[in-house]
């Protein structure tokens, strides 16, 4: 099943409190996400421990029994003025000891073992509405930081919107029908059927195994090649959480402004390695100043619920780690879009093989613009808007949703997953490439590099592009690729099937992505 309606979002907000010296907590406010009255309660100087409270609230909160939403909450914590490091809360489970869900009754928090952050979700099966509970409480492991009692400790506090994919059998590949979809066999055009994350034998047989169709690309394996994706390797039966929307301008200055200098300014996406500019180039807003020698890389968008591009597979890994995150591979993209559904030929995420492109912006582009025409569920084929901003580039994640939308009027994804096809080429983990398959799924833990020369890399040494020399992080794109299309190329690229680049690497306005995370623990972490 997927959710029936679906409303748009602006995906990551920050708030900002003291410990130890109190500090006057302005509203914030994040486009339907909306994280307000943050507070420090219960401090305990024995366990050095804190109590975050907060209200929290958003829009299209939606739970069936197989599928939800939620928001995935993180920490971050600066002592005596230094730059943030990751916030560990102090225990797991499901409304752990020192944790409440707040006032709303239908409301639960679950740490994950990790311990790196929180789902905030409901607990109880509901139609789409707006979901609202006040004094939330989430119990900070200051200690773990570092941080002595004496300390002054600024936290701030991240969200971005989820939603949940049960684990289910499903099928990868569309039965041939688009640019290197996987089959069967040789003589088959049966898609792939996976239904277990145990290792998959990918053979040269003419039917009934699991064939290798190449794209064609350097690197990548040739059709018919023969290997082992691993057990450990993510392939998309087990449960996990996936961003609702693509990473924004507004989560990517979230990001950047709070690095050290010399990590900022490896990350600086208007440099002359990624968007050369400081002006609006393909409807990308971003404007930075600083990073390295220059101080601290400060940025600015005046479109922060748009989506971001001129992602190097560098920088999301960057993104991912420090959010806690994880990149996520092709076999999990084919799930998110197509759900347990049998495969449609030339299907697109929606789940249909016709689309409706957008040509027009209603409204200002505030966070509230919708698509202009009647219809429009996708954002591809290079076209110049008229309205709005005009000009070509990614619209904003959830335009195309309302409250009476559906799957393929909204763009969704099975599950609730938007602009899966088009808008911006979505990075993911290739099985096509032994770099690729040795990936793990290990999670981000907000650590990046220190290591001169390579400060900001994401530092998860299963993750693709991991330097040999593993202190310098991931300084290399191996292993990645890309599925779904985007804002300038058409056709067949949008198809949920389609691997003409999936294991590939560009850097350009289309380069974008999302992260996910495993959902390991035991029910009811997992339902």
């Amino acid at each position: 099943m997927h959710p029936k309606k679906f409303i748009l979002k602006r995906s990551i907000i920050s708030l900002f409190l003291c410990l130890l010296t109190l500090c006057p907590i302005p509203f914030a406010f994040a486009n339907n996400l909306q994280i307000t009255n943050v507070s420090l309660e219960d401090r305990d100087s024995t366990l050095k421990t804190a109590i975050v409270e907060f209200d929290i609230s958003w829009d299209n909160s939606w739970r069936t029994t197989t599928n939800h939403d939620a928001v995935w909450v993180f920490l971050k914590v600066s002592i005596n003025g230094g730059t943030p490091v990751h916030g560990i809360l102090y225990s797991a489970g499901a409304d752990p000891l020192g944790t409440s869900p707040g006032t709303n009754p239908d409301g639960e928090i679950i740490v994950p073992s990790d311990k790196m952050g929180a789902f905030i979700r409901r607990k109880a099966s509901g139609l789409p509405g707006t979901a609202i509970t006040l004094n939330v409480r989430l119990k900070l492991d200051y200690g773990a930081t570092g941080a002595a009692n004496t300390d002054t400790i600024l936290v701030k506090v991240f969200g971005t919107e989820m939603v949940y994919i049960p684990a289910v059998t499903f099928n990868a590949g569309d039965n041939a029908a688009a640019t290197a979809s996987l089959k069967a066999g040789s003589a088959s055009t049966t898609p792939w059927s996976i239904s277990s994350e145990a290792a998959i034998s990918v053979t040269a047989a003419t039917g009934g195994g699991y064939y290798y169709v190449s794209g064609g690309n350097a690197g990548e394996a040739a059709t018919g090649s023969t290997f082992t994706i691993p057990a450990a390797f993510p392939k998309g039966y087990a449960a996990f959480y996936c961003m609702k929307y693509e990473i924004t301008e507004g989560q990517w200055v979230d990001f950047v402004n709070n690095l050290s200098a010399a990590a900022g300014g490896k990350r600086d996406l208007t440099d002359a390695s990624h968007k050369n500019s400081d002006a609006v180039v393909n409807r990308n807003t971003l404007n930075c100043t600083g990073g390295g020698l220059g101080g601290p890389l400060v940025c600015s968008t005046t479109r922060p619920d748009r989506a971001l591009g001129y992602l190097t597979w560098m920088d999301l890994m960057a993104f991912l780690d420090w959010a806690a995150l994880r990149p996520m591979t092709e076999l999990e993209f084919e799930k998110t879009a197509r759900g347990s559904l049998s495969s449609v030929n030339s299907e697109y995420a929606w789940g249909t093989t016709t689309g409706t492109a957008a040509t027009t912006i209603s409204g200002s582009e505030d966070g509230t613009e919708t698509a202009g025409v009647v219809g429009a569920n996708t954002n591809v084929a290079n076209l110049t808007f008229t309205g709005g901003d005009g000009g070509t580039g990614p619209l904003r994640g959830g335009i195309f949703a309302t409250a009476s939308s559906t799957r393929v009027s909204s763009g969704a994804g099975y599950y609730g997953a938007m602009e899966l096809s088009g808008n911006l080429w979505e990075r993911v983990v290739g099985i096509g490439n032994s770099t690729g398959r040795s990936f793990t799924g290990t999670h981000g833990d907000g650590v990046l590099t220190t290591t001169a020369s390579y400060e900001g890399n994401a530092t998860n040494t299963d993750w693709p592009g991991i330097d040999a020399t593993t202190a310098r992080g991931v300084t290399g794109a191996t292993g990645g690729g890309f599925k779904g299309g985007d804002w300038f190329n058409g056709g067949t690229y949008l198809m949920i099937s389609d691997r003409a680049i999936a294991t590939d690497d560009i850097t350009a306005s289309v380069s974008g992505g999302r992260g996910v995370r495993t959902c390991s623990d035991a029910v009811p972490l997992c339902p």
